[in-house]
């Protein structure tokens, strides 16, 4: 996938920059969608029961589809080149077996625009994420919660409270609809 993009990304670049809006514009963008998310660094998931020789085994997860709801604000510094500020809440986190681990944050974004041609745009900035809460859905015994004396299932203490990226999009507006494929670099 990582190819197929950044092929599609210097392909765009080749082509002609023209004429896409009348700079010295504000647009306010809502923002609604799905996101893929999983964990990168070979972080594992146990169950209580699990083996001590089990728990050695580093173990991948699985991808986890949520959604995206937020707003952008976009300026037209020229006719091809723009700046986006956008804030949006995001739910991520990954499955593992029968877990699914929900991560929720609040994204803050500042993207430099290009326009290339007629409603294509490529789009590279930073993000700054700030994780509002975690929880998973595991079923502890009473018995576990009784001996941890505080609620396992909410496991915000366990992630750092904040989330550095570099997102990389292309995005393609056709009358006032805007479709965006981004793709976030965790730093």
């Amino acid at each position: 996938m990582k190819r197929v993009f950044i092929a599609l990304l210097l392909l765009s670049a080749t082509i002609g920059i023209e004429a896409q809006h009348n700079h010295n514009r504000w647009s306010l963008i809502p923002r609604i969608g799905i996101n893929s998310s999983k964990t990168t660094d070979n972080q594992y998931w146990v169950l209580p029961e699990t083996t001590e020789k089990e728990m050695a085994k580093v173990r991948d997860t699985n991808r986890k589809v949520g959604i995206v709801a937020g707003l952008d604000a976009d300026y037209m510094f020229t006719k091809w080149l723009g700046g986006t500020l956008g804030v949006t809440y995001s739910n991520e986190g990954f499955k593992k077996y029968e877990i699914t681990q929900d991560l929720n944050y609040l994204n803050i974004s500042v993207l430099a625009n290009i326009y290339t041609f007629k409603g294509l745009a490529l789009k590279s900035g930073i993000q700054y994420g700030i994780l509002l809460g975690a929880r998973n859905d595991v079923e502890y015994s009473e018995k576990i919660r009784t001996i941890v004396g505080y609620d396992l299932n909410d496991n915000k203490r366990d992630y750092r409270n904040e989330n550095w990226s570099i997102p990389i999009a292309i995005s393609y507006e056709y009358k006032n609809i805007v479709l965006d494929l981004r793709y976030n670099i965790g730093i």
